[in-house]
């Protein structure tokens, strides 16, 4: 945990100083998006994300065009799943949270409005532990699927039994946490988080299955 611990807490420590004087800010946002009617400071929109989590997802990442920092709201609503998708490889989480800005920043929301959290998540996970290395650059690389088709696939498949789907569709569809996960499946958290984690490292050593 020594790589992650102190990634997480500069990022919670920049978070904190965000928070005094978001007021005008997010005051404005309200007035540009209906989902974030009512908000005035950031902690309310971080609590409007668990009520609503894809519209006022799709909304941040819409005024992120304009003001990063709607952007940054993305980020901290998803740290939790960051360290899940570093489970087992914490020295992987500042390249993680690269990842996430980037597909945060390229997230296609007009095509992808729904599981926007569980497809952000996906996306980390894919760049970071890709099947293999092409052999040269694609001009135009293929939209990634969302999380919860290609755990059809995978159950399609073969690849994973029914428990499993279930214990994904949990986690990275519904969004989760493996607490939640294990009080909604009958384990415990750290079955859940072994589950994802085995389970995700045999799905990516058949990524090119899946994308067929």
């Amino acid at each position: 945990m020594a790589a992650t611990e102190p990634a997480l807490v500069a990022l919670n420590r920049e978070w904190q100083a965000l928070l005094p004087g978001s007021t005008a800010r997010v005051e404005a946002w309200a007035l540009a998006e209906p989902a974030l009617a009512g908000a005035t400071e950031l902690g309310g929109v971080l609590a409007m994300i668990r009520a609503r989590p894809d519209p006022v997802l799709a909304a941040l990442l819409r005024l992120g065009a304009q003001d990063p920092l709607a952007h940054r709201v993305v980020l901290q609503t998803m740290l939790g799943k960051l360290v899940l998708v570093c489970a087992g490889r914490p020295g992987t989480l500042p390249e993680a949270v690269s990842e996430l800005w980037l597909a945060i920043v390229g997230y296609p929301v007009d095509r992808r409005p729904r599981s926007i959290a569980a497809n952000l998540a996906w996306t980390v996970r894919r760049r970071l532990h890709p099947a293999s290395a092409p052999a040269m650059p694609l001009p135009e690389p293929p939209p990634e699927p969302e999380a919860a088709a290609v755990l059809a696939d995978a159950r399609r498949l073969g690849l994973i039994d029914e428990r499993t789907h279930r214990t994904l569709w949990t986690v990275y569809v519904a969004g989760l946490t493996s607490g939640q996960a294990a009080a909604v499946l009958g384990a415990t958290p750290e079955a859940i988080r072994w589950r994802c984690s085995h389970a995700l490292r045999r799905l990516a050593r058949s990524a090119e299955l899946l994308s067929a």
